[in-house]
């Protein structure tokens, strides 16, 4: 540190730090700033410097002129400047074939050249695959640096790429991509585009804080202990411009629907377990792994039109906070819920496993067989199988239970309506089971259903969820 502080020579840095440097300096600005250089790394003597300062990191690169990405870099020795053979050759159109086609244009083309000689020119790079697919794109911490900053630089070995509120570009295409990329990256946009839309804090906090969960949730953290403080910095400006209450990874306006999330199967089919880390089970931020919400508007993938459905449960209290920390992680929450008892003749139960392949997510493509992923048939009461109607779907987060006694539905959702598509979900909402002998609940998983009459006859009563 002393030496730090006496100064020190650039030619002393990894490349990656040295290569910023010379950029800042051709750019004609003073001051670059370097995270693990600006704040001392925490150890397990002395984290201080570190819980002090990387709380203020939002503030810095929502407030920086530019943020130099190094796309390409594994680590500080990759660095930001490349030599690039194809920069030496032009792209231009190339023929396909050797000598030109005679073609006929007809009468109504006097001014065609009838020699056609067809030609094809190379697309430039993906912007997605450089950026957002990059080495550095793969973890979680450097999504809010990215959503954050007004303008990002990415160096890469491709050449330089460009983002910012207004535009997406490259050395290949400085005018603007081609190809508009907002559907493959999640319609992902910074937080300064979000807020200078004005848009309703619903809006803010309900799909658009959804499709930046689902996104950073299939990011790579070192330390899962940082599911939360990872994107923190994101939530800080979206708390002080709605005036919301953020509860561990939620927000008091759309709290309640904000609890029908569902952690996705791993890709590779490697067991995923719960992060826990302390933090409460109704929280996306306690299951390890890739989440995703169910569908709550027109806007999310798959699109459900919300005049057909309506939130049946209400939040009866929620987590207290003293500053950013909550005082306790209890939530209570009113609505109806069903114990599950197998020797009933009218309901059977499917576990299904989802990875994210089977969703829009990135630039992969949505499976044909969305529904039928891994259906595990239970079979209750003797070989007779009841109706698909008459079944309930659930998803775990964590490991497949073998056996589904004592489990407790607990409804959120609800069609408005009967005369939906068969397809439909009538209801969905929270699989529950009691944690030993403390008289609340844990979220153990999600549970949608087409068995209209589920909930017939139940009154709702307020649960609590630790």
């Amino acid at each position: 540190m002393p030496s730090l502080l006496a100064g020190f020579s650039d030619a002393a840095l990894p490349k990656t730090f040295k290569d910023a440097v010379w950029i800042t300096r051709q750019l004609g600005k003073r001051y670059l700033w370097i995270d693990s250089l600006c704040i001392i790394q925490p150890t397990a003597e002395d984290s201080n410097d570190w819980i002090i300062e990387g709380s203020k990191m939002s503030d810095v690169y929502r407030n920086s002129w530019l943020t130099i990405a190094a796309s390409s870099a594994s680590n500080s020795l990759g660095g930001c400047l490349f030599g690039r053979l194809g920069s030496e050759f032009e792209i231009a159109p190339a023929p396909l074939f050797g000598r030109a086609i005679r073609r006929d244009w007809g009468e109504n083309y006097f001014d065609r050249n009838p020699d056609w000689l067809p030609t094809v020119t190379p697309n430039p790079p993906s912007w997605v695959n450089i950026v957002q697919n990059s080495p550095l794109g793969s973890r979680a911490w450097v999504l809010q640096e990215r959503i954050l900053s007004r303008r990002t630089l990415y160096a890469s070995v491709q050449g330089f790429f460009w983002e910012c509120a207004e535009k997406r570009a490259s050395v290949y295409e400085p005018l603007g991509c081609s190809f508009d990329y907002k559907f493959r990256d999640n319609n992902l946009q910074t937080i300064n585009q979000l807020l200078a839309q004005e848009q309703q804090p619903e809006s803010l906090l309900g799909f658009h804080w959804r499709r930046i969960v689902e996104y950073y949730t299939r990011l790579r953290l070192t330390f899962e202990s940082d599911r939360l403080p990872a994107i923190a910095g994101l939530a800080k400006p979206l708390g002080i411009h709605t005036g919301d209450t953020y509860l561990v990874g939620h927000w008091e306006t759309t709290l309640c629907s904000s609890l029908l999330w569902f952690r996705l199967a791993d890709e590779e089919g490697v067991e995923v377990r719960p992060a826990g880390g302390g933090l409460p089970s109704w929280s996306w931020a306690a299951a390890a792994g890739a989440v995703k919400f169910t569908s709550l508007d027109h806007r999310d993938y798959p699109t459900r039109q919300m005049d057909d459905y309506q939130m049946v449960a209400t939040i009866a209290s929620y987590p207290r906070l003293d500053g950013c920390v909550p005082q306790h992680t209890t939530l209570k929450v009113t609505g109806r819920h069903r114990l599950i008892e197998l020797g009933r003749n009218d309901l059977r139960v499917l576990t299904i496993r989802k990875t994210s392949s089977d969703y829009w997510a990135g630039h992969k493509p949505m499976s044909a067989d969305i529904g039928q992923l891994e259906a595990v048939r239970m079979k209750p009461y003797g070989d007779e199988l009841c109706d698909e109607k008459m079944s309930v779907r659930i998803m775990y987060d964590a490991e497949e239970r073998k056996s589904h006694e004592g489990l407790v539905l607990f409804q959120i959702l609800s069609a408005s309506r009967s005369d939906l598509r068969a397809a439909e979900a009538r209801h969905e909402g929270l699989v529950l089971r009691r944690r030993g002998s403390a008289k609340g609940y844990e979220r153990i998983g999600f549970f949608t259903t087409q068995y209209w009459e589920l909930f017939d006859g139940i009154e709702p009563e307020t649960v609590e969820l630790i």
